[in-house]
């Protein structure tokens, strides 16, 4: 599992068994805590709380690790510019920041699968008065987009392999070779992801998707342990904002 944002990790866990509503607002809530965080000290309240969720899922920690390697360039990035802007304590404290976020927002694709997700963004945006064609619409959209991450970056990996089987080079110096590289990966890339959508739509169409209500195999049923770890994703904000 080379890229591992937007995968589901099928375990027996405590948070598996969770309603997916509460996942995804236990998700903000705790990347909300990230936010309010002052100093790099400050940081050990939602290490704590990450600790707890590798726990509780099951997971293993090197496989929450990986979505950070699978977006090293952004944190990277996004270091250099604020040490060149604040120094480096604070280029450190970015780099945590994001790491955090990006770790949190991994859990929920981790113990949640695809179609509890939308079908959870669906019932919370009911309580907004969203229609229900819209908010089908949107946690349609929403769905796809996270199948498709996963899927392309697959799919580049297949082609870089293949090209290379076939003596192409990509690590030959020089502007127009880095040129060249990419061009051998985009073009086919984008013909796989134009294949693949047009099957999606295919595969809508067949089941009759936009054509009267839409029924759902699974039902949302909001427990006692949903309430629980709401709860407990409401600490670390409290804490924080307690400090």
């Amino acid at each position: 599992m080379r890229f591992t944002i937007g995968k589901y990790v099928p375990t027996d866990s405590f948070l598996h068994s969770l309603d997916p509503r509460v996942k995804i607002i236990s998700t903000f809530l705790f990347i909300a805590s990230v936010l309010l965080v002052q100093n790099l000290w400050g940081y050990i309240v939602p290490l704590f709380f990450l600790i707890l969720l590798v726990y509780l899922s099951k997971i293993s920690i090197f496989t929450y690790l990986r979505s950070i390697k699978n977006m090293w360039f952004l944190i990277l990035f996004a270091a250099i510019i604020q040490f060149f802007v604040s120094g480096l304590e604070m280029s450190f404290f970015i780099a945590l920041r994001l790491s955090f976020v990006v770790l949190f927002a991994t859990f929920l694709t981790f113990t949640t699968p695809p179609l509890l997700i939308s079908k959870g963004l669906s019932s919370l945006m009911k309580w907004f008065g969203i229609k229900e064609k819209h908010r089908e619409d949107f946690s349609m959209i929403m769905i796809i987009s996270m199948r498709f991450i996963p899927i392309l970056f697959d799919e580049i990996d297949r082609i870089i392999k293949a090209q290379i089987a076939r003596g192409a080079k990509f690590d030959q110096p020089g502007i127009k070779y880095k040129i060249k590289g990419l061009i051998i990966i985009i073009v086919p890339l984008l013909v796989s992801a134009i294949r693949k959508a047009e099957e999606i739509s295919i595969a809508l169409q067949a089941r009759k998707y936009g054509i009267g209500p839409r029924t759902s195999y699974y039902e949302l049923i909001w427990g006692k342990k949903d309430t629980l770890f709401l709860i407990i994703s409401i600490v670390p904000i409290l804490l924080l904002l307690w400090r």
